[in-house]
């Protein structure tokens, strides 16, 4: 399998983009939320549902788990002390 270099080298790029992407993603979710438009209600989706979400611009579709509405909203940073829960 490890045979062909160019095979590898492509190989070696994908998992690094993975990696890439995956730390991104974790940085968000730890520093940032969102808040509804619609009712206001502030939550940080479920890591999978983030991922396969539509992205928009600066920010992502999603549906509120609070009015179940499927709308755009851009992140929020997150203003709290290390501790305390969203």
């Amino acid at each position: 399998m490890f045979e062909n270099p160019v095979l590898t080298g492509a190989l070696i790029l994908v998992l690094a983009a993975i990696l890439y992407a995956a730390g991104v993603y974790l940085y968000f979710y730890k520093r940032q939320h969102f808040v509804c438009p619609k009712c206001g209600y502030a939550f940080k989706p479920k890591l999978l549902r983030m991922i396969f979400s539509v992205n928009a611009v600066s920010g992502k579709i999603i549906r509120c788990p609070h009015c179940n509405q499927k709308e755009y909203m851009e992140p929020v940073a997150d203003s709290r002390r290390k501790g305390e829960r969203l």
